[in-house]
């Protein structure tokens, strides 16, 4: 099949533009995934133009003009104009989208290509869909962190998003996502599974048997949000249920609407072989820092919530990559991938968690190889070119509408 165009449609937060308009949300962890898809989709050897629509809710009144920027290899991300003004942001963006959807797709017209859209945010699904209707341009979704599961949503927008999904859902020719437990939300079997990011082998260092020690303390990190889905309120209620008279150090980072309490906390806990230490936002260097003296990174993102089946803990991927051991809910598809890579708890209770680490302080010596497995794992689902081959099947038979092997029919990760 000839180049490939693609229309990506998804949040993309520039540095020089959020400077440029004053949008004030980080969005560090949208802009990595769809850095990575990004990346995948030029792997595939696609041609890609990324619109992002950023929503302005300062109400200056001001106008912005569209803006356009590289990103990528050799990719471009085009800010559709906008005003700054609240809900007025929302109907300017619906019809600046549209209007630049039209413009790649004249520009592209003799070249295969597809429309590709991330999430049911009004402002990515809204003129992808009007898109697909008037021009029949394959549409695929890349689904991940769902509007209808995300707790600090307006009830009334999650009511809107879950009835554009539903509309949307009959005219998708194909599907990325971010867990296997989605594809019961998508009525297109060309979907493939793509968790939490992609990664450069090249780029890995070597991970050899680790050694979590007995005679020095155990240095855990957990890094994230601070909010309820991600679970960090349960790390702390674990705590005093941790048995050991070995040091302890525990390093939080990250930001968000649990934060206050989190630093409550800190200042009321007393424990003879704990210390925790709250390092606020880190910038990429001290972070890359703190990351690289861990010895257990935590993931408690919970699982008995709605948010679960919408969402794979990217910091799971993010930790597999420093070579360190990782204990985990079993939130997700963590359990299906997991072939003693993980130390896992259930049920998103504290208890079971710190049984967890009492066990790996207990017996370190028996998790010695749980990273080196992480790792082979990693490589073999989430390298660039896997992912790309993944992206590039899904693309094609939307493109070429044809019936053909399903690109994931498998629970196994080593079908996907």
């Amino acid at each position: 099949m000839p180049t490939k165009s693609v229309a990506y449609v998804a949040p993309y937060v520039n540095s020089e533009l959020q400077q440029k308009r004053g949008y004030s949300a980080k969005h560090t962890a949208g802009n990595k995934k769809i850095d990575c898809i990004l990346h995948a989709m030029e792997e595939g050897g696609n041609d890609i133009t990324v619109i992002s629509p950023l929503l302005l809710k300062r109400g200056t009144l001001k106008w912005f003009q569209r803006d356009t920027y590289p990103i990528g290899k050799r990719s471009e991300v085009v800010y559709p104009g906008n005003i700054d003004m609240k809900g007025v942001s929302l109907l300017v963006t619906l019809f600046t989208v549209f209007f630049q959807l039209v413009r790649w797709n004249r520009q592209h017209k003799k070249e295969p290509r597809a429309v590709v859209f991330y999430n049911y945010r009004l402002e990515t699904a809204l003129p992808a869909i009007l898109f697909k209707m008037l021009f029949r341009v394959p549409l695929l979704i890349e689904y991940e962190d769902g509007i209808y599961a995300v707790t600090e949503t307006n009830r009334h927008y999650k009511k809107i998003s879950v009835a554009v999904e539903k509309f949307a859902n009959r005219l998708l020719d194909g599907a990325v996502l971010v867990t296997s437990v989605l594809k019961k939300r998508v009525s297109t079997d060309n979907y493939t599974v793509v968790r939490g990011g992609t990664v450069h082998p090249a780029r890995l260092k070597p991970v050899r048997e680790v050694d979590l020690g007995t005679d020095r303390p155990l240095r855990m990190v957990y890094s994230g949000r601070l909010d309820y889905d991600r679970g960090i309120e349960i790390l702390l209620d674990a705590l005093p249920h941790i048995q050991t008279d070995r040091p302890l150090e525990l390093h939080i980072t990250g930001y968000g609407p649990v934060e206050d309490k989190l630093k409550r906390f800190i200042q009321d806990f007393r424990h003879n072989h704990i210390s925790i230490t709250f390092h606020g936002f880190l910038d990429d260097h001290e972070y890359g820092q703190l990351m690289e003296t861990a010895d257990l990174f935590i993931n408690t993102q919970r699982e008995k919530i709605p948010f679960s089946e919408c969402s794979f803990p990217s910091k799971v991927v993010e930790y597999i990559k420093y070579g360190k051991l990782v204990l985990t809910s079993g939130v997700s598809d963590i359990n299906t991938i997991n072939q003693q890579m993980f130390v896992t708890y259930d049920n998103d209770d504290p208890r079971s968690l710190a049984a967890g680490l009492n066990e790996i302080l207990a017996h370190p010596q028996q998790y010695n190889l749980y990273p080196v497995r992480a790792m082979e794992w990693l490589v073999s689902d989430c390298a660039h070119e896997v992912v790309a081959d993944k992206l590039d099947r899904v693309l094609n038979k939307a493109i070429d509408r044809q019936p053909g092997k399903p690109v994931y029919s498998s629970e196994s990760p080593q079908a996907e």
